[in-house]
């Protein structure tokens, strides 16, 4: 009831503050690693056109590296708030980016013909199902079927990778493939850049200098939910058995999501070994750069790492693989183009780790998944999002 009543509110609202002839550039923020794309984008701002950037609490450090280069960074929430004094920034969008799906686009009464509203997503691709492809949305009411797909269609555009991330689109938003742009994704764009691959490694081995010249295990997984959707706080692996596989010359480095701070903090506690290495002044995307064999399961991090010089293996440890798949869901032909083997016991994943090292060859996953991911793709999108400003 509540959030009918909040969408109903932002109905009203837009129709009272509705703008004519609405000029601004708005991105909507709710995860980090965007900044250089933002950069970019606010170079398209002029005297007739500004940028802001309307931000979730959890992107703070993002918001201010954005301050600090001058650029408009406002915090939100949805509250009372957001309807009086946030609202009105979209309202006022001529062009309005978004990295996720906000359910209070539901209520608003754009007129397509002025603002041109774009899906540039928070992943380069997707293992997990979400939209409608997600089983506990068919479990929902007809109400708040209706709510998603109201959101679904107010994106006029999604900036995509692949048309592999296309085709999820389509299937996931029940929209058409005349909305999929094959630009490329942006944030890739970094992965490419030698400077920032040199400069980022020159760091991490400065500050750890114990990480030199070992092979590199970056245990990094998704979270999990309950039945609630409260997130489980436990670590679906055996730390201890997991440590005794390890040789002298590899380093284990544990990366888990942010939804498990907590967990975190107990196990910096309880594991202290000369093979586990707890990095907190880097992110998982830095450290992809001196990562030998990626552990992971369901996250989008795969993406990414295949685009890497460095990237040797992939070990997909899947423990829960059938009760996922049936609750939160799973692309369907993950098991086709995987970029490496799925594994569902801790006996399977030691194996893989007591054997040798063997350099994996990603061509046919990233044709697949990263076909318009050149380093370039931010140019591209930028000088096509400009179009729409100046039509």
């Amino acid at each position: 009831m509540k959030k009918i009543i909040y969408i109903w509110l932002v109905k009203l609202i837009s129709k009272l503050k509705h703008e004519k002839k609405p000029e601004n550039i708005v991105y909507l923020m709710s995860f980090n690693g965007n900044v250089n794309f933002i950069k970019e984008l606010s170079k398209l701002a002029d005297n007739k056109h500004s940028l802001t950037v309307l931000y979730l609490p959890q992107c703070q450090n993002d918001a201010n590296k954005l301050n600090k280069i001058g650029i408009k960074t406002v915090k939100f929430q949805n509250n009372i708030d957001f309807l009086i004094h946030k609202l009105p920034f979209i309202l006022n969008a001529q062009l309005l980016i978004c990295d996720n799906y906000y359910a209070f686009l539901s209520g608003i009464g754009f007129d397509h013909d002025k603002t041109h509203v774009v899906q540039i997503w928070h992943a380069n691709g997707a293992v997990k199902s979400f939209g409608w492809d997600e089983p506990q949305t068919l479990k929902r009411s007809k109400s708040d079927k209706k709510r998603f797909q109201r959101v679904y269609n107010q994106f006029d555009e999604f900036i995509v990778g692949s048309t592999m991330m296309g085709e999820v689109f389509q299937r996931s938003y029940h929209i058409s493939k005349e909305k999929i742009s094959l630009l490329g994704y942006p944030r890739t764009d970094n992965l490419f850049n030698c400077k920032w691959q040199s400069k980022t490694l020159d760091k991490i081995y400065y500050r750890h200098p114990e990480l030199k010249g070992k092979e590199i295990l970056l245990y990094a997984p998704t979270y999990r939910e309950d039945e609630n959707h409260k997130v489980k706080l436990e670590l679906p692996i055996d730390l201890d058995l997991i440590l005794k596989q390890l040789n002298k010359n590899q380093k284990l480095i544990i990366k888990l999501h942010p939804h498990l701070i907590k967990e975190e903090k107990n196990l910096k506690q309880r594991f202290q070994d000369e093979h586990l290495i707890w990095i907190d002044d880097f992110s998982t995307n830095d450290l992809l750069l001196i990562t030998d064999r990626l552990i992971t399961d369901y996250s989008s991090v795969i993406f990414d790492y295949t685009l890497l010089p460095n990237a040797k293996q992939i070990i997909l440890y899947c423990y829960d693989f059938k009760e996922y798949k049936e609750n939160i869901g799973i692309q369907k032909d993950f098991q086709e183009w995987a970029p490496g083997p799925i594994v569902t016991s801790e006996a399977e994943l030691n194996s893989i780790i007591k054997k040798p090292l063997k350099r994996a060859n990603f061509d046919k996953f990233n044709i697949k998944w990263n076909t318009f991911n050149d380093g370039n793709a931010t140019e591209r999108v930028i000088k096509h999002e400009e179009n729409y400003l100046h039509s």
